[in-house]
């Protein structure tokens, strides 16, 4: 009897390794997975350099500056105006992206007069290495790089405003209970959770058996960089956010990366009164809808603004 209690004991010690072995394994490719550095990007990108891709959005050449984030140093651009508007945007970019993703996104800021500032995720591009948290720590990174843009330009929150996608996205959605009251956030393409990308995704390239581990994989991302999955939660934050910023939600229908679901879910929780959902069947893949069609996706920018009587900058209507 009791070397069968031994047995037994022994392939349920066996089976817990396993199970924490793969959810390591897993935390692993979330959290450390390796990103380019800015250069890199740039020399696999389709402009294939910095002169080229600012050129072909008419951007200026761009200050680089260090922000200081406390335990991380963001490397970012910033663009000065000469219209000199008075508005300030901050772009949040995409996972394993650099601040180069964000360029697409300026023509609708810049045509208003706006100055901008692009900057890498921490573990992301020229930024200081870090484990990826999915906006857990990303978020005070975030809001590091909004008080460095209020600093530079002296604005007023209700001049500035936040833009992210993706990762960004989220990360943006996780500000919203820390900003002040800026003119407006932009998410383009979130997810509602990380347990819910990472389930979803676990699906998509493992199939439906890894989605048993992500609890496991939750647990040794808490013990290796010292957050908890389920804090990270975007869906949770705009329902926690006691500011009337408005807010846009932009998904494709067609998004094989992240569900539209997800940002259906976020606008379930949102107030309803100040946030906008937009899912479009244009037949975009994840967060291409800029891309894709930029007069279209300008033009549901500005409804929005109208919608939302949001005074910002120059006025583009008719352009």
């Amino acid at each position: 009897m009791r070397k069968r209690w031994w047995i037994l004991l022994t392939v349920v010690v066996v089976v817990v390794v396993i199970y924490f072995a793969v959810g390591a394994y897993f935390a692993n490719i979330v959290i450390n997975t390796p990103t380019r550095s800015l250069d890199e990007a740039l020399s696999e990108s389709d402009w294939g350099s910095e002169a080229a891709l600012l050129t072909d959005f008419g951007l200026p050449e761009p200050q680089d500056v260090s922000i200081d984030a406390g335990d991380v140093t963001l490397a970012g651009w910033y663009f000065e105006n000469e219209a000199d508007a008075d508005c300030a945007v901050l772009f949040l970019h995409g996972y394993t992206g650099t601040r180069i993703h964000a360029v697409s996104y300026t023509p609708l800021f810049w045509e208003r007069g706006c100055d901008l500032l692009a900057y890498d995720a921490r573990g992301h591009g020229d930024s200081s290495d870090a484990y990826h948290s999915y906006g857990y720590f990303e978020k005070q990174d975030g809001m590091a790089a909004y008080n460095w843009l209020v600093e530079e330009t002296g604005l007023d929150s209700s001049a500035m405003g936040v833009i992210g996608v993706s990762y960004g996205a989220a990360t943006a959605l996780q500000m919203l209970p820390l900003l002040p009251d800026v003119a407006f956030v932009v998410a383009d393409s979130p997810y509602s959770t990380m347990n819910d990308i990472l389930v979803y995704q676990a699906g998509e390239q493992f199939g439906d058996w890894a989605k048993a581990f992500v609890p496991a994989g939750g647990v040794v991302m808490n013990l290796r960089a010292a957050f908890q999955m389920g804090d990270v939660a975007p869906e949770e934050a705009v329902r926690e956010t006691t500011n009337d910023v408005p807010v846009l939600l932009v998904h494709s229908l067609q998004d094989e990366f992240t569900p539209a679901v997800q940002s259906q879910a976020i606008y379930d929780n949102a107030d309803k009164t100040t946030t906008q959902l937009q899912l479009l069947d244009w037949g975009s893949p994840h967060a291409a809808m800029i891309v894709d069609d930029p007069e279209a996706y300008k033009a549901l920018f500005d409804n929005f603004m109208q919608t939302y009587g949001i005074e910002f900058g120059q006025e583009t209507s008719g352009r």
